[in-house]
């Protein structure tokens, strides 16, 4: 019984969800791409096994032949040079803290990226799979298909199925290993000749103290998976004067600082839920009270690196701790005085229109950052710093920290005290901003009556995931004989509506901003909007058009702009692209990619109800000020020229915020055993 609510509520989720994503139906030529895409992320490890036809592709290119078909001369001279005198062999460890390593993957997806024809394009990523260090591949490779204007809406294999040592412990990959070579005892069932096993998973929550308690989400594989994504929209080491196509790279330094936030301010509602204090910011001269083993090891073996229970920043670090406080100093100093000094000294005015873009540049130390050398970058800094990871003297060889890569980096509980001591700088820069005055946040002859929610509530489900890529396998028949599930219960809600009940004395077009944020701390004491303000996180953000009189606003929560459904198994997913190209059945490829998992919007919450507070602001939208452009993580997006989080981005003036377009109101967020739900609801 218990299985047969699952499934409904499973179905009745993802029937919900997709009814609101935009949908195109695929062509040929797109079936075509999205297959060929598809298999380049099988097995990267075993090359000359999986896919073994693309072999004859890899040995029938040639780069150096085809130098004159990348439109980056620059990075095809270098990688052939890079070639020739050696990158990083196949089979060592990648992590992008190491900047050499970090530089030979940037080349590569420049090379891939700069590629002049998809067939071009195509083909270099086959040889790349069969010549090129495989982390290191997956990588430029993922970031490639992401930002290529012919590669749009093409969909990857979930990361957490192609790389699963990064998303799964020891013990799990264990299992699954002794499965592959012959173990099995726990085979659940055989389905057209296909093998299935699965293997229930736990999280790293039963051997560790209280803060890991939450690692059902900071472990989820849909949230991990989301901030390696989202981190690749503006890699690193891409300069916007790579992406002129691309207006959102204008705005990658104030997306750096709201990302972050909004994970934040997510991870703050979960901690509340269970009874934890606040994020605490972490200190570069204090023992970090908070150990972490992550039970995980990389494909060849190795451990990732884990940190003792009041550990001391190791002393071979404090040449880098010193960098980092020197770093920290000239940072703000710079939001103080309103000015940054660029490659020539010249003083670039932070307190513009760009100037928050300009300082999330800075911070996080990207190709944009207006001085490198000065200002560095403290992001990737305190990753090595507080990650404990290992570095010899040897070429390449690292012991790498959950720290070092982007789809592990969340589980650790130091990553949310390195970003909270990151945000002080986006506070600082807003806290010497002018408030917001009554005349700026009135939307004159709108105002909201009233605001309501339906009842939220959250549960915990089961998720199965496929292993098989992290596995050697003896050859592609065998290989495809078998799956190996990973079944992990993992945080859900049933849907939930938004009731906004508006009185208009005018016709015109409006955005609505819906904010979700902590009404007690964890002491229970009630909180002040304008002590409080920075904590809430954006649920959603729409367009609507009002008319004269009353307006019904309702809006789903899996309409948010923000939001995508589980991604279908990599396995399901294949076949109906093969069935496609067959012309058994027709493809429908979503034009909103990638997003925040959906199951993960609202915190868990309690039995009897947590309490929470709604926020909702109606703003006017100025046509002068509106941008569309297309994200490669969450489609097509229209922005009306406010900053991100607006208008909760700035302190707040009690005696001048309470506007008629805005309201707050409390809402309660219930939990409960599977069991207690209504399948009908």
């Amino acid at each position: 019984m218990k299985s047969i609510i699952l499934c409904v509520l499973a179905s009745l989720c993802v029937f919900a969800q997709s009814a609101h994503l935009p949908t195109q139906t695929a062509d040929n030529v797109f079936l075509t791409k999205q297959k060929n895409i598809y298999e380049l992320f099988w097995h990267v490890d075993q090359p000359n096994v999986y896919f073994p036809k693309l072999i004859h592709k890899a040995r029938g290119f040639n780069i150096a032949e085809n130098v004159k078909n990348y439109a980056d001369q620059e990075a095809i001279t270098e990688f052939l040079e890079l070639l020739k005198t050696g990158m990083l062999p196949r089979g060592e460890i990648f992590t992008q803290l190491n900047p050499t390593m970090r530089h030979q993957a940037n080349i590569l997806f420049r090379v891939l990226y700069s590629a002049t024809t998809f067939d071009i394009f195509y083909s270099t990523a086959i040889w790349a799979r069969f010549n090129v260090n495989e982390m290191m591949y997956i990588l430029s490779l993922s970031t490639a298909v992401l930002l290529r204007p012919d590669t749009r809406y093409m969909k990857m294999p979930p990361l957490y199925e192609v790389m699963p040592h990064l998303y799964f412990t020891s013990e799990t990959m264990q299992k699954a290993y002794s499965i592959a070579m012959g173990d099995v005892a726990d085979v659940t069932r055989t389905s057209g000749g296909v093998d299935y096993f699965i293997l229930p998973t736990n999280y790293s929550t039963w051997y560790q103290n209280k803060e890991h308690e939450l690692s059902y989400l900071t472990e989820d594989i849909g949230l991990n998976a989301f901030y390696f994504l989202v981190n690749n929209e503006f890699p690193t080491q891409v300069s916007s004067e790579m992406m002129p196509q691309s207006k959102l790279f204008g705005s990658r330094g104030e997306f750096y600082f709201f990302v972050h936030k909004q994970l934040l301010n997510r991870y703050l509602l979960e901690r509340l839920t269970n009874g934890l204090n606040e994020i605490e910011y972490i200190s570069m001269h204090q023992p970090i009270v908070t150990g972490y083993n992550p039970i995980m090891h990389l494909p060849n073996g190795l451990p990732l690196a884990h940190r003792d229970v009041d550990a001391v920043v190791p002393r071979n670090m404090q040449k880098h701790l010193q960098h980092l406080q020197e770093m920290h100093n000239r940072i703000s100093v710079a939001i103080d005085v309103g000015y940054v000094l660029d490659t020539k000294g010249n003083r670039i005015n932070i307190y513009t229109p760009d100037g928050l873009n300009i300082l999330g540049n800075i911070v996080q130390g990207n190709a944009d950052s207006i001085n490198p050398r000065l200002y560095g970058s403290i992001d990737m800094l305190a990753r090595k710093i507080f990650g404990f990871g290992v570095e010899s003297n040897m070429k390449y060889e690292v012991v790498p920290s959950v720290l070092d890569y982007l789809s592990t980096s969340l589980r650790d509980p130091v990553f949310y005290g390195i970003y909270q001591n990151i945000l002080t700088y986006f506070h600082r820069y807003k806290e010497n901003l002018p408030k917001y005055t009554r005349e700026k946040l009135l939307f004159t002859g709108v105002e909201i009556q009233s605001v309501s929610v339906d009842k939220m509530m959250t549960y915990f489900d089961t998720f199965e995931t496929m292993l098989n890529n992290g596995l050697s396998i003896r050859n592609q028949k065998e290989a495809e004989g078998m799956l190996i599930m990973a079944r992990q219960h993992r945080l859900n809600h049933k849907p939930f509506t938004y009731n906004i009940v508006l009185n208009s004395k005018i016709t015109t077009q409006a955005t609505v901003r819906i904010f979700m944020g902590p009404k007690f701390d964890v002491h229970g004491n009630v909180l002040e909007l304008e002590n409080n303000y920075m904590n809430f996180l954006e649920l959603d953000q729409f367009m609507v058009n009002l008319k004269v009189g009353t307006n019904n606003i309702e809006r789903s929560s899996h309409q948010s702009i923000y939001v995508v459904p589980d991604e279908i198994p990599s396995h399901v997913f294949y076949k109906n692209v093969v069935n496609s190209i067959d012309g058994s059945s027709t493809f429908s490829y979503r034009t909103h990619p990638y997003g925040f998992p959906d199951r993960l919007i609202l915190p868990k919450g309690k039995s009897e109800g947590m309490p929470f507070k709604l926020f909702v602001a109606v703003t006017p939208v100025d046509s002068s000020k509106l941008i569309t452009e297309e994200s490669p993580i969450f489609g097509q997006l229209t922005m009306d020229g406010h900053p991100m989080g607006y208008p909760l981005d700035r302190p707040i003036d009690p005696l001048h915020f309470h506007v008629p377009n805005m309201m707050l109101t409390d809402v309660l967020v219930y939990h409960k055993e599977l069991e207690q739900l209504n399948v009908t609801a």
